[in-house]
C-alpha cells in the first residue's frame, strides 16, 4: 500500500521547477527570499555587496549615507534628476 496520496483533481499540481529559495546570511543574520533562480542571485550579490561597503564606513559616514539613500530611494524622480546634474556637471569638465 503507498503512502502517497493521489493527485485531486479539484487542486492544481506543483509547477514543476523554482519555487523559492531563502538566504541567511552568516555574517548578520538577515534572511532574505526569492523566488526565481535570478532573483535569489541579485538578492544574495546585492547583500554581500552592501557589506563590502558597510565594512569600509566609519560609523559617521554610515549615518549619512542612510540619510542621503532614505531620501533619494523615496524619490524616484529627485535621484534621477540629481544623476543627470552629475552627468551633466561632468560632461563639463571633460
Amino acid at each position: 500500500m503507498s503512502t502517497r496520496s493521489a493527485p485531486r483533481p479539484d487542486r492544481p499540481a506543483p509547477a514543476a521547477g523554482w519555487d523559492q529559495a531563502t538566504f541567511r546570511c552568516g555574517q548578520c543574520g538577515a534572511t532574505r527570499t526569492a523566488t526565481t533562480e535570478a532573483g535569489y542571485t541579485r538578492t544574495v550579490s546585492a547583500h554581500r555587496d552592501a557589506h563590502a561597503v558597510f565594512d569600509r564606513l566609519n560609523p559617521t559616514e554610515r549615518n549619512g549615507m542612510g540619510s542621503i539613500l532614505r531620501v533619494l530611494l523615496e524619490d524616484v524622480a529627485l535621484s534621477a534628476e540629481l544623476l543627470a546634474l552629475i552627468d551633466q556637471e561632468a560632461a563639463s569638465r571633460s
